[in-house]
């Protein structure tokens, strides 16, 4: 993300917020997805996310790589409303639709494949319980250590150790996977 823009965002200009909402937006929409269960809660736990990374900008250090802070404060939000929905015993349910995960260094027949393969573990991912498929997305796809899940989503470090064999193991069964 360009520093200038982030800058004129934090002094409230609002073309480069709404430039800057754009390029989020195409850059972080498939870590809502991720955690939803459609794409209007997407949208949703993205524009929460985003209003909280607008909101905090001026922390920002941008010694820091600022994709890395922004999913954070984008991840951290989500977690925060999925536990805000269990207090009011809204369930998760699977997502139906993903967004497309691109590539550009594979010829077309290799992204294919690799596209496919992507597909039905994100489809068989979805079908694990909510706590589990969070566990499985925060450590294998957002690189989450396990004591910084068990501190996010309020659970023994152990049990997120647990939940993410128990992803494994379940996904491996789904697919059939010795």
């Amino acid at each position: 993300m360009e520093i200038e823009l982030i800058k004129r965002c934090i002094q409230e200009d609002r073309r480069a917020q709404e430039l800057f909402y754009k390029q989020c937006y195409a850059q972080f929409i498939g870590t809502a997805y991720r955690y939803s269960n459609g794409k209007e809660q997407a949208v949703h736990f993205f524009n929460l996310g985003f209003v909280n990374i607008l909101l905090n900008l001026k922390k920002y250090n941008t010694e820091n790589p600022f994709d890395y802070w922004a999913k954070r404060v984008l991840i951290n939000t989500i977690l925060n409303e999925l536990k805000k929905e269990k207090r009011e015993n809204e369930r998760v349910q699977p997502t139906e639709n993903i967004s497309e995960y691109t590539r550009t260094t594979w010829d077309e027949e290799e992204d294919a494949i690799i596209r496919e393969k992507i597909d039905l573990i994100r489809e068989k991912a979805n079908l694990l319980p909510p706590m589990t498929k969070n566990v499985f997305n925060l450590y294998t796809i957002d690189g989450y250590k396990h004591h910084e899940i068990a501190s996010l989503l309020d659970i023994n470090e152990n049990t997120s150790m647990w939940h993410y064999s128990d992803a494994k193991k379940k996904l491996r069964k789904m697919l059939d996977i010795n």
